[in-house]
């Protein structure tokens, strides 16, 4: 992971929830493992990219009714850009009664900087990645298509 995406994390992290680092998602879902993914980001910024299998939740528009039907003790990991905001998500869903919550450490931009599969609509494959704005854009790695809409 990247030094600049570690020192935006030790600074802005509340340490509330367990972290799964993307290296060992990765090599839990190819074990066979089964997650929920959950996408914490705003729309437009899923729409560019997201994990394979992701499903949307927000953060803005994040309620509970997204997740009603699912088993309280399935395997569940948010992400955001970096896992500012997926930290809260993961929170609300603890506090609702979930016990296997994990947040995606480093988010989707270390995911991309590590060359991890992303995919856009239909599971399509992508390089591409919202940025969120230029502050953040910083983070991504050279190799990774910027977009933002900031």
């Amino acid at each position: 992971m990247s030094v600049r995406i570690e020192q935006a994390l030790k600074k802005m992290l509340q340490g509330s929830v367990a972290v799964i680092s993307c290296d060992m998602l990765a090599d839990s879902i190819s074990g066979g493992s089964a997650w929920l993914i959950l996408d914490s980001r705003e729309a437009a910024e899923f729409e560019i990219s997201h994990l394979p299998a992701a499903k949307w939740v927000g953060y803005n528009d994040f309620c509970m009714l997204k997740v009603s039907e699912v088993p309280k003790n399935v395997n569940v990991v948010v992400y955001c850009s970096i896992g500012v905001r997926s930290e809260k998500i993961a929170e609300k869903l603890i506090a609702s009664g979930f016990s296997n919550v994990r947040n995606l450490y480093g988010g989707i931009f270390a995911w991309a900087n590590d060359y991890k599969s992303l995919v856009k609509q239909y599971q399509v494959p992508t390089l591409a990645v919202h940025g969120y704005d230029h502050h953040w854009a910083k983070l991504l790695d050279q190799h990774v298509h910027c977009i933002h809409t900031k």
